[in-house]
Parts: C-alpha cells; structure tokens; sequence
C-alpha cells in the first residue's frame, strides 16, 4: 500500500502533509526525565530560571529534566523548578554505618506457653434450714357448685318511616322510530384496468427551452506520483461547463418521452391498478327507535330509616327456653381435695458456705530471657 505525504495541486503547487499530533508527542518526548547534572545556578523551589549553568554552558531545560543544586535535587514541570529532594536535612544517623543494641545479661522470666495447674478444693454448708412441701406428684381436685338465673330480654316501641322519596317511570308513550339498512354487500376483487400514453403530446401552444449546449463533465483525477514523487498525491482537471439554452422551441420539434401509466375507467378482477369497490348491494332493513315517547311517573319511597329506637327490658326468673339464657349469681358451695399428697423435704434456707483454699501449680517449661530496662543502650559507629 503506497504512502501520501505531499499533494499536488493543479496550479502545480506541491504541499507537505503536516500530522499535528505527531509532532505534540515528538516535543514531549524531546523533554522527559532527563538528569542534566550539577549547575551553579541558583534554584530554589518554584523558581522560573531559565536557562542554567550546566559545566559552564547556558542549558535551556526542558519538561521533566532534573538538576542538582547544592544539597537539593529539582525537576522543571515546563514553568518552573520543583524541589523533591534535600541532602541538607539529614540527621547524624544518615553518615553512620552500624547501630550497637546494648541489653546487658538479662533474666528468666515465663513464656506464653508456660502452664499453671489449680488443684480441686471442697466447699461445706452450715446453719441452713428445711421444711415439709408437697411434691410435683400431687393432685387437687376442685368441686364448685353455682347459683344461677334465667334472663330474658325484651324489646318494644319501635317504629320506621320513610327515608326520601322520588319519581319512577312506570311506562312510556309511543315511540318514533326510522328505518335503517341492516346489512350492505360489495365486491372488492376488482381493479382499475390501465394503459400507457406518450408523456408529452404534440400542441402548438406548448414551448421547451431550447438547449444549444449540452455542457461536459467534470475531468478530475488523483494519482500517484513516481520515483522522488512516490508519495506525492497528484490532483489534476477541472469542474464541468454548465449547458446553455437558447430560444424557445415549438411544440412539433418535441421528442416523446417515457410512457404514462393512466386507468382507462374498467375495473376487472385480472386489473393491475389500484383496488375499487363494485356492485354494491343494500341488504335488509329494519324501523329502530329515534326518539322515546312522554314517560309516566309515579313517586316512590328511595329509602327506609327509624323513627323511633326500640326499648329493651330485662327480667330475672323466667322460664328456661329460646332466647332465654342462664348465668351464674353466687357459689352455692366448693371443696378441694388432695390426692398423693407427695410429701417432701425443701431447704428454706442455705446458711454459711465455706471453700477450701487454693492450690495453684506454676510450671516451668516455658522460661524465656529478656533484657532489663536499666540494662538497655545503643550506641552507633
């Protein structure tokens, strides 16, 4: 695949290709982290120098080169220096090579892993107290003998009436009425039946611009060049010449053009224009109400409500049947006895408790040695 990197004009003008962002990666890359060395220069953290004194030469720095100044190290971020680095704050440990821990010759004492044994010990109870209960095993069974009453209740005195009342239709007049088609039938198999005809035809009151020149085409083209022109995209030609026109012509010197499709008025089902409705049938009909006749009315109750809330009377003593029900006014009488009676003896009180001492075993498969505190020093060389 051949490469373009210059054009050719027609007026013969050669013109190189220029990649801007080509070149804005080749100056980056012309900066970068870059150690120019030692300068004499003066820097200090965001100073604009430029250029400095590298060896005695003038060095125009560039994005991300780095010197040395005194015990500082800078980089330059295209505007100005930043310092990342001072030799000068070092502290004495910085020129020593080796750091002395002192810890004198220590003591034993027990490691994580050293066991500890406590050996079992008593505990006695004295002073406490006891008594006689019964036991889970014992059973109670409970007799009661009620008073009772029949009680009926007995309601009166209520009354309703009506709640609103309104107009109900109770029949109608006579009606009028119209007659409509019920059904309607038509064929739609059937399509224009067409024909073509001259677009154009001979009328002496018809003119047409007269052309007298045709024009031409465009003559453009783009090519490679050769040998030192290899790469040289070649454009040569030129645009197109318009047509002229000159005096109108007459309607007999016009010249057909493509036939036109029209519909000749039939339409058969073998047609090949557009789909038409044919033969269309009126089916049956039927009389349907346009208008209701002068309805009759009559006035109606639209709801029902209390007029007056019942009472209600209750009795004692009557006659056990429906609607009479029996609840309880008294105890007559109750007794409760015990079976298995489970007779045990419960502490109701514990006294003094008194533990044994302890016995604690310390192990010693554990011993570590560590340093004293007061034995601890460094010293550095």
């Amino acid at each position: 695949m051949a490469d373009i990197s210059k054009i050719t004009l027609p007026s013969g003008n050669t013109y190189n290709i220029k990649d801007a962002g080509a070149r804005e990666l080749i100056a980056q890359l012309q900066g970068g982290q870059y150690f120019l060395g030692l300068t004499t220069t003066p820097l200090t953290d965001g100073a604009t120098t430029k250029p400095v004194v590298i060896d005695g030469d003038n060095v125009n720095q560039e994005k991300g080169n780095i010197v040395v100044y005194g015990n500082a190290e800078f980089i330059w971020d295209g505007t100005k220096w930043v310092e990342f680095g001072d030799l000068s704050n070092l502290g004495a440990l910085a020129t020593k090579d080796t750091v002395t821990l002192n810890k004198g010759t220590g003591d034993n004492v027990l490691g994580e892993v050293t066991t500890f044994t406590a050996a079992a010990s008593s505990v006695s109870f004295s002073g406490g107290t006891t008594d006689k209960v019964l036991g889970s095993d014992a059973t109670f069974s409970t007799t009661v003998t009620p008073t009772t009453t029949n009680i009926k209740a007995t309601a009166s005195g209520t009354a309703v009436g009506a709640n609103g009342t309104a107009a109900a239709i109770t029949g109608f007049g006579e009606h009028s009425t119209e007659t409509f088609v019920k059904s309607v039938t038509a064929d739609t198999t059937k399509k224009l039946v067409t024909t073509t005809v001259p677009n154009v035809t001979a009328n002496t009151d018809v003119t047409i611009p007269n052309v007298t020149d045709a024009g031409s085409a465009s003559t453009w083209s783009f090519a490679m060049g050769s040998g030192t022109n290899a790469e040289t995209l070649i454009i040569s030609g030129a645009n197109s010449t318009a047509p002229t026109l000159g005096a109108a012509l007459s309607a007999s010197k016009v010249t057909l053009g493509t036939a036109k499709t029209v519909a000749t008025g039939a339409a058969t089902t073998a047609g090949t224009g557009a789909a038409v409705v044919t033969d269309v049938k009126i089916g049956d009909s039927a009389a349907a109400i346009t208008a209701l006749g002068t309805p009759t009315t009559s006035n109606c109750l639209t709801g029902v409500k209390v007029t007056s809330q019942p009472t209600v009377a209750l009795a004692t003593g009557a006659t056990a049947g429906t609607g009479v029900i029996s609840v309880a006014t008294g105890i007559t009488s109750a007794s409760t006895v015990t079976s298995n009676k489970d007779e045990v003896t419960a502490v109701t009180g514990i006294g003094t408790a008194t533990a044994a001492a302890q016995t604690i075993t310390v192990g010693t498969n554990d011993k570590v040695k560590v340093a004293k505190f007061d034995d601890l020093s460094v010293s550095v060389s």
